[in-house]
């Protein structure tokens, strides 16, 4: 046996009314921008191996390990690539980037590979966009830095992000 259900409906009439409002669509647009090279996305800078016995003293470094971040196809209006970096400070030296790997009393230094101009955490790095070729090089170096005693074995890690800006 089928069961039929029957709705009915009644409406009431009423008298109806209207507003006018306003929506505003907002947005910005923005120029093509540099394409970072893909060597430069997600690296992994390998330090590689020092002994704990190499750190004596609160400031003593690994060697300096040399790398570069680039950008490129920039379009020709631009001049100037900005690299912001972010990252953990370490607790003790907070010019320095934290490791949050199991060794202990170490910290990572991060410069700029000409000058050794130390880069902090949120600090940046300017590169000028090469008229002829529309690319741009961050040549950077980064060590191990003893920030207390005693430094014990372990492994190193340290996660650093870079943002870029162009003008």
């Amino acid at each position: 046996m089928k069961k039929i259900i029957l709705f009915v409906a009644m409406g009431v009439m009423a008298q109806a009314y209207a507003d006018d409002i306003q929506v505003q669509m907002v947005g910005n647009i923005f120029a093509n921008t540099c394409v970072i090279d893909s060597a430069s996305k997600n690296l992994t800078v390998d330090l590689g191996q020092a002994a704990s016995s190499n750190f004596k003293d609160v400031g003593d470094t690994g060697e300096w390990k040399d790398f570069s971040l680039s950008v490129s196809h920039c379009p020709k209006t631009l001049t100037l690539a900005t690299a912001f970096f972010y990252g953990q400070a370490d607790s003790v030296h907070p010019t320095k980037f934290a490791n949050v790997g199991s060794a202990k009393g170490l910290a990572l230094e991060l410069a700029d590979r000409q000058d050794k101009i130390l880069i902090a955490p949120q600090a940046s790095f300017s590169a000028l966009i090469n008229p002829s070729d529309h690319t741009a090089t961050f040549p950077l170096a980064a060590r191990y830095y003893a920030t207390s005693m005693p430094v014990s074995a372990g492994t190193f890690s340290s996660l650093v992000q870079v943002t870029f800006t162009y003008q």
